[in-house]
């Protein structure tokens, strides 16, 4: 993709020492892929182990797990016991009792308990139970969806960096060769054989692809800080795309199939889904709070007195069985206000789901027309590419005889740069619709990165 000045180029320059050595600068500045260069799989694997937004959503999926064994456990059997030691001192103050009229004592009560409590009827945590199954289902979705999410972050970031660089590498390429006029026409001028205005259009056209390619390189550093965010460390080296990049329109070729997959399979559509499922379980578990409970309860108490003041100590055991019903009649009206509430919110969760909805739609729409129309930007650009090359060649040899002034070939110097610019972004733009397309369908998955590494050359 990058090309360097062809030999008729040199041959229509006069290389002088200087600018020998600033073509030197710029051929080593040019961003060089070695054998170790990274594929966006290696990249994609450290951003599983270091990405703090993919992380996060695995600990908080694995949180969301566990809602559904507390609901369970509202269900199940409690068992509690409890031991009590204590020590009375008693002393009579005044007694009617003669024979107890006067004296004191100090004795210990030993005393433990076992109870269990069995729900026999609680239409709130059944209805508890219902919920918590929509909300793990919903965080399984999620979780789907944080590592689609991933996929198209990593390929984002990834393929950012390449077009940074494609953009450094054609603003030094193009101020190589308007540095090359500069020096031609400085020359001439300070010979009278150019006129001021040719010498003033390249000196300003050279500080003006300077700026770019300051603004390139700036570009750049951000790019590759994005990607280390990702990865927590630097990746320097970068696999890049191949020039035969295969080109293929979304099979089926109709839009409407594959906003139907999308509102099917689509996880995060399916997470909200769930979310509404969760909420009108809610609102189930709150108007349950007018039915009655029932309980299944049994206790056993053991109690054992040495002595007290007025006889002989004691050893008690006590055991009991028995259902406890309790039926809610009036409770201020906090269980209808509840109800309301919980209803309310089943409400907003259910616009919430049309809202995502359509906007999956509507991301479908753009992802599919997106592989579509990058595939015909690509072609078209290829072509223009071609065209930008032969027209500025043209140009140079057309200035070089008179038939062009100098700000025509700096015109074309930058048409052709802007142009190639255009070409690597639609390149890219149709590996990026593409995984979007799938993802937004719900089927994007490691093995599609394994057909965009087959897409990457190492060493181009």
């Amino acid at each position: 993709m990058i090309r360097g000045c062809s030999g008729r180029d040199r041959s229509f320059f006069p290389l002088r020492p200087g600018i020998v050595v600033m073509m030197l600068i710029v051929l080593l500045g040019l961003p060089s892929f070695q054998a170790r260069a990274e594929g966006i799989l290696d990249v994609y694997s450290l951003a599983l182990k270091n990405d703090p937004r993919f992380i996060g959503a695995r600990f908080s999926h694995d949180a969301s797990k566990e809602t559904l064994t507390q609901a369970w456990a509202m269900l199940k059997p409690t068992v509690s016991a409890e031991g009590v030691y204590t020590n009375t001192n008693q002393k009579i103050i005044s007694s009617d009792n003669t024979v107890f009229g006067h004296g004191s004592s100090s004795f210990p009560t030993t005393e433990y308990s076992l109870s269990l409590t069995q729900p026999i009827f609680n239409k709130p945590s059944f209805a508890n139970v219902s919920r918590a199954r929509a909300r793990v289902k919903g965080a399984d979705m999620e979780m789907e969806a944080a590592r689609q999410d991933l996929i198209v972050r990593i390929a984002k970031v990834y393929l950012g960096v390449l077009a940074a660089r494609d953009k450094g590498a054609f603003a030094k390429t193009e101020e190589a060769a308007v540095e090359l006029h500069y020096e031609l026409v400085a020359g001439k001028f300070k010979m009278g054989l150019a006129p001021k205005t040719d010498y003033l259009d390249a000196k300003s056209r050279r500080a003006e692809v300077r700026a770019a390619r300051i603004a390139a390189e700036s570009a750049l550093d951000d790019a590759l800080q994005a990607l280390r965010e990702l990865t927590g460390r630097d990746v320097p080296s970068l696999a890049v795309l191949r020039e035969d990049l295969p080109l293929k329109h979304p099979d089926p070729d109709e839009v409407a199939a594959w906003i139907g997959e999308a509102v099917k399979r689509n996880p995060s559509l399916e997470a909200q889904r769930q979310t509404v499922e969760a909420a009108r379980q809610e609102y189930f578990r709150q108007v349950a709070g007018h039915y009655p409970l029932l309980n299944l309860e049994a206790a056993y108490n053991h109690n054992k007195t040495e002595g007290t003041l007025f006889g002989g100590g004691s050893e008690v055991e006590t055991t009991n069985v028995l259902l406890r019903l309790n039926v809610p009649i009036f409770e201020g009206g906090i269980v209808k206000s509840r109800s309301r509430e919980a209803f309310n919110l089943f409400q907003a969760a259910t616009q919430e789901e049309q809202r995502q909805a359509r906007a999956l739609e509507k991301e479908t729409r753009a992802a599919f027309f997106g592989v579509r129309d990058s595939i015909e930007r690509v072609k078209a650009l290829r072509e223009a590419v071609e065209s930008q090359d032969l027209a500025l060649q043209a140009k140079r040899e057309g200035y070089k005889s008179g038939l062009f002034i100098l700000l025509a070939v700096l015109d074309s110097e930058r048409d052709r740069s802007l142009v190639r610019q255009d070409y690597a972004t639609a390149r890219y733009d149709y590996v990026m619709n593409s995984l979007r397309l799938r993802k937004a369908v719900g089927t994007l998955s490691e093995s599609d990165l394994v057909t965009v590494q087959e897409w990457l050359e190492a060493n181009p």
